[in-house]
């Protein structure tokens, strides 16, 4: 568990009465990341041959996963995605998501506070006002609406940032922080440029960013850590403190879909993925993603995969025989 912190670090709010909704139903949050002392968080490593399974967590800092191999899906907020060498992500303090990692994966994860990457900034603020005053982290902003699945050239620049960030965070060197603050600040910014022109064509056509960032990270909190036990419509609407009507609009507005198809399509990828990373039998994984009846959860797994279960980790496992090796990280 992560200890509170103050006021001056807390992640920005979407307005101020969203302020006064979220402590009013303030609740505990689950984190992996070393709890704060005096002095900002900043944390870079290399994960590899390990095979976890992250429950639905939050936090409250920023955090960068860069994949140089392709991995299990993994969820941020209520949108699954599906990383592959070359793939980065950005999760916003206080935004639900699901990660997964099997032994083949590779991934550079890095978290920050936002006192460490912006020193002068001590208050919060709401997102809209938060890119504006920190314009490398609309990263954060845009996650789920921008695919950043990089190119060579990207990719080459990120990693050759990271290597730098890793050498000087393991260093006791003069400057070795304030080097490794210039490195992750000019590689959001120049990501920024990179994607300047999808962002001005998102704000043309989705919602001011942030409007709907408290209402959206409620629904994806309640739905991540209820969706194996199929929660109803009401209760979700309950929980996210919206009317069922708005509560539907939402999630067909920033995911295409139906509250019922969100919570089948979650069970059917958390199933995928524990057909991968564990040893549970079939019947085990169909009682842990909420399904009582083991034969109704092979319609359902074959109408989604298009192949039955036992099919899909035969499968699945022959590739992972197959796969070449991922090229290391420079240094």
């Amino acid at each position: 568990m992560v200890k509170a912190v103050s006021k001056k670090t807390m992640p920005p709010r979407p307005d101020p009465a969203e302020d006064e909704e979220d402590r009013a139903g303030a609740a505990p949050f689950r984190s992996y990341a070393l709890d704060r002392s005096d002095s900002p968080r900043f944390h870079i490593r290399l994960v590899e041959n390990t095979q976890r399974l992250y429950p639905a967590h939050k936090h409250d800092y920023f955090q960068i996963l860069y994949f140089l191999s392709d991995a299990p899906a993994i969820r941020i907020g209520l949108t699954s995605h599906k990383p592959k060498a070359g793939s980065i992500y950005f999760v916003a303090p206080m935004v639900p998501h699901q990660i997964r990692f099997d032994y083949a994966t590779r991934c550079v994860v890095a978290y920050f506070d936002l006192d460490f990457l912006r020193p002068g900034i001590t208050r919060s603020y709401p997102v809209a006002e938060l890119v504006r005053l920190a314009p490398e982290l609309t990263l954060f902003a845009w996650q789920n609406h921008v695919n950043f699945d990089l190119d060579a050239a990207q990719a080459t620049r990120v990693e050759r940032a990271i290597g730098s960030m890793i050498d000087q965070h393991q260093s006791e060197r003069i400057g070795a922080m304030e080097i490794v603050r210039a490195e992750m600040t000019l590689m959001l910014a120049t990501l920024c440029q990179d994607y300047e022109a999808d962002f001005a064509e998102l704000s043309r056509t989705l919602p001011v960013v942030g409007r709907d960032s408290g209402h959206m990270r409620r629904i994806a909190e309640f739905i991540g850590e209820n969706y194996t036990r199929g929660p109803s419509l009401d209760e979700a609407a309950a929980a996210a403190r919206l009317s069922k009507s708005r509560l539907c609009a939402l999630i067909r507005q920033y995911t295409g879909t139906s509250f019922q198809v969100l919570i089948r399509e979650m069970r059917i990828e958390d199933a995928r993925e524990r057909l991968l990373l564990t040893d549970d039998t079939i019947g085990q994984i169909a009682y842990r993603v909420g399904y009582n009846d083991e034969k109704y959860f092979l319609r359902a797994f074959k109408s989604s995969a298009g192949m039955t279960p036992s099919a899909y980790r035969l499968k699945r496992a022959k590739e992972a025989d197959g796969a070449a090796p991922t090229a290391i990280l420079p240094r």
